[in-house]
């Protein structure tokens, strides 16, 4: 396949899966500005679109569009935004505790933060500014970021310095590694475009393709509270393995949108959302409830929050609480 045709298409697809649809109609400045320029101060910091999700302990952390990060210590009723040293499109943050934290986006930025994503500085940029889109710490020093074009990079000290990571091979390893995940037992996977999936059980020395049965992109991936693992796609696709990868099952999700992001919530439901302002409600292994939000935005990303039962989602029109199911 060329390049160019899965260029034109991967972006469209990842616009959606991004939920960041609005940004399409402005022109983007040259990644080169966009990665040493500072995010600019902004009065609705909340509400411009937002991508990325993560917990830092009590405090919840948003990335989006325009190096934008916002924070909040109330469970998400209230956001502020914090300094960032880009004004890049950030993607995907990750916190493996209440101080340390990473943050990817486009350009091949890479931002860190030791207090709790009260503050930034950048890391790295990488060499020939690739578009990143995920990233995922196992600990303060091991971590990974993966992006377009089969682009994935491994860190021992805590993001100072990063290392190419061979994921696919052959024509596999051009296609796009949308987002790395641990589960409990160690194991990694990634969800990549047209329906490839990786694992690794020795920390990212090497991979195995997974054989998902789908043909259309892979997300984003969980797990579930016994072990499951989950994977989301276009069209609704929702598939789930109960032995590590080696098999997949499809679920039934009564939807063809795209769904992005999903989580386990602390009395053992899942939430799961995506583009049309889609919500998927269940329990573990159950069956999936369809919800339509009706402003039927494009969803990215979606976290429990600190208080119990809570639950915050973001997409292209900012970060707010999700209201609980009726």
């Amino acid at each position: 396949m060329k390049r160019s045709n899965r260029f034109a298409r991967g972006i469209m697809a990842l616009g959606l899966a991004i939920g960041a649809l609005a940004c399409a109609a402005a022109p983007a400045a040259p990644e080169s500005i966009t990665a040493t320029v500072p995010a600019m101060k902004a009065r609705l910091a909340a509400k411009v679109p937002l991508t990325g999700i993560a917990r830092a302990r009590n405090a919840l952390v948003a990335v989006g569009d325009y190096g934008m990060i916002v924070r909040s210590t109330d469970g998400g009723n209230i956001w502020q935004q914090a300094e960032a040293p880009v004004s890049a499109l950030l993607t995907a943050v990750h916190f493996v505790d209440e101080r340390h934290g990473w943050a990817v986006g486009h350009g091949g930025v890479i931002l860190g933060s030791d207090d709790g994503g009260a503050s930034w500085k950048l890391l790295e940029v990488l060499d020939e500014r690739p578009v990143l889109l995920s990233v995922h710490f196992l600990d303060a020093e091991r971590g990974y970021v993966t992006g377009a074009y089969g682009v994935a990079f491994r860190t021992a000290d805590g993001g100072r310095s990063w290392t190419p990571m061979a994921v696919g091979s052959g024509q596999d390893a051009d296609f796009h590694l949308n987002h790395l995940f641990s589960v409990r037992d160690g194991t990694l996977f990634i969800a990549g475009e047209s329906g490839l999936a990786f694992r690794s059980t020795d920390r990212g020395a090497s991979w195995t393709k997974l054989d998902t049965g789908v043909s259309g992109s892979l997300w984003s991936g969980f797990e579930l509270g016994g072990g499951e693992v989950v994977l989301l796609g276009m069209s609704g696709k929702v598939i789930t393995s109960r032995d590590s990868g080696d098999t997949w099952q499809a679920r039934d999700t009564g939807t063809e949108q795209s769904l992005t992001a999903g989580i386990t919530t602390t009395d053992g439901g899942v939430i799961v959302v995506g583009a049309g302002g889609v919500v998927l409600r269940g329990k573990g292994s159950g069956p999936l409830q369809l919800e339509i939000r009706p402003d039927r935005q494009n969803l990215a990303a979606v976290m429990t929050a600190p208080d119990s039962g809570g639950v915050v989602v973001a997409g292209q029109l900012g970060v707010e609480r999700l209201v609980p199911a009726r």
